[in-house]
């Protein structure tokens, strides 16, 4: 005898019972219980069609069938891009803007994909609201996938002819954008200003260089200027994170091409340090406040 087949048409049979009204001896109230089974299966499709609502959006826009994507919008809805994305009302306008953000800034192949949605739906509601991340993946000179955006959707749902569809979605970049302690209100170390950093390569060439960095929010940018003759400032870009600061810079050092990079994992208000990496060499480096890097040089 077959005793998993036998198990399982037994508990098919049971769920039939519940789900028909019919009560089992010492079931308790049958309609309570059959009532309770509905709205969480209710709230379970809604979530399941709702998760389906996010998939369609990156989807219709990948196939560029832009109606398709008009139409996952309510008629009073709202979409409120990041950027310069803009903003739109209705379902129309909406697939009238990203048809023209998408057509106008082609990046040949492109994927959309989400994950991470947070749900928020009432059994027998009409309306709900939901949080999710998104990724943008482009093609770059290769031809290879390159994220290009990070995403986070913030969105208000509602249930509209049988459909569940956008009635305001908001999209806020979060790569590029603001750092989590941005967002998050917490207060980066302050490290702008004149640095002088000495470190020395292989333990035994000395390098002095001038920098000075510009800091808005965790994005460092500014210039650093070795110690030698005829030195040029170079640009520098790099980050800023609560215990962690990183900036670099292409140079040319004899006619060829190099890269420094800087990580300073001490920060404090008169002093850094951390490694140095001079086109792969790899050598402490420590830095204190000083003169400008223009006036150190001359």
């Amino acid at each position: 005898m077959n005793k998993p087949l036998t198990l399982t048409c037994c508990a098919l049979f049971g769920l039939a019972l519940v789900l028909t009204g019919c009560s089992q001896p010492g079931a308790g109230n049958s309609s309570a219980a059959l009532a309770d089974l509905q709205a969480q299966v209710a709230e379970l499709q809604a979530r399941e069609q709702i998760r389906t609502l996010f998939s369609e959006y990156g989807r219709t826009l990948d196939n560029r069938d832009f109606k398709a994507f008009g139409e996952l919008y309510a008629q009073d809805s709202e979409y409120v891009g990041g950027g310069a994305s803009g903003t739109a009302q209705g379902p129309a306008a909406i697939a009238a803007l990203l048809e023209r953000l998408i057509t106008e800034n082609a990046t040949g192949a492109n994927l959309h994909v989400y994950s991470n949605e947070k749900i928020e739906v009432q059994p027998g509601a009409t309306t709900a609201t939901a949080t999710s991340r998104g990724a943008f993946y482009v093609q770059d000179a290769a031809g290879q996938p390159m994220p290009l955006m990070f995403a986070t959707y913030n969105d208000e749902l509602v249930l509209e002819a049988g459909r569940w569809l956008f009635k305001r979605r908001e999209v806020l970049g979060d790569i590029p954008g603001p750092s989590n302690e941005e967002r998050a209100g917490i207060a980066l170390p302050a490290i702008s200003g004149d640095w002088i950093i000495a470190s020395s390569v292989g333990g035994q060439t000395p390098i002095m260089v001038y920098c000075t960095l510009a800091q808005s929010g965790a994005v460092l940018s500014g210039t650093c200027t070795p110690e030698m003759a005829n030195a040029e400032p170079s640009a520098l870009r790099g980050s800023l994170g609560l215990k962690r600061a990183s900036w670099g810079y292409d140079v040319v050092f004899n006619g060829n091409p190099g890269r420094v990079d800087f990580t300073a994992a001490t920060l404090m208000e008169n002093e850094l340090a951390g490694t140095l990496s001079l086109s792969g060499t790899v050598a402490p480096f420590t830095a204190t406040r000083g003169a400008s890097s223009a006036a150190a040089a001359q």
